[in-house]
């Protein structure tokens, strides 16, 4: 049974716990659980639905928690299993699945193609998601902080038409990419 109330609290605990038990870290050294934290509470700030806000915490858990695909397809069944299909269903649509050797660009490419079919609250996730990317690039070379502004450039095109109540969430992201090095003009 799913019982709204708890969806949250049980999808943090998941989280923290996959992540923590996973040795993931930020790159400036926090533990990587405060990410899906940071992602969630803008969501909550937005007022958005308690199984976006699960979905928030979880969003990189079958991605980045499974050494391989068959992993994260088991994590996103366990997910749909446990915290239902509302849930289930979200962090699905934000996962994609690459594996440690492939390139920045190889999965922004895949990520701008899924974006174009995330449903609303999707998109909200993958806002939130980037939103933070970008603001915490600690340690990163410009090199790789310019590439990363334009793919994210590229990113809110795909992501268009954008949801009902995200422009100044859009806006912040596009402030920040155009913070960036050698980013494009603004």
């Amino acid at each position: 049974m799913h019982h709204a109330t708890s969806l949250v609290p049980r999808a943090r605990a998941l989280a923290m716990a996959l992540h923590d038990a996973a040795g993931h870290t930020r790159s400036g050294g926090e533990p990587y659980w405060h990410h899906p934290e940071r992602v969630a509470q803008t969501l909550t700030d937005n007022g958005l639905p308690e199984e976006v806000i699960a979905a928030a915490w979880l969003h990189d858990v079958p991605e980045d928690c499974p050494t391989d695909e068959a992993g994260c397809q088991a994590l996103l069944r366990m997910i749909a299993r446990d915290f239902g299909p509302v849930v289930g269903e979200l962090v699905r649509e934000v996962t994609n699945y690459f594996g440690p050797e492939a390139s920045m660009e190889a999965k922004q490419a895949r990520l701008r193609e899924h974006a174009a079919h995330m449903s609303m609250h999707a998109k909200w996730i993958k806002l939130a998601d980037r939103l933070d990317n970008i603001s915490g690039m600690i340690g990163w070379t410009d090199e790789k902080k310019t590439r990363y502004a334009k793919s994210t450039f590229a990113l809110l095109s795909a992501l268009e038409p954008l949801p009902e109540g995200t422009a100044r969430l859009a806006m912040r992201i596009l402030e920040v990419a155009r913070d960036q090095p050698g980013s494009l003009p603004g």
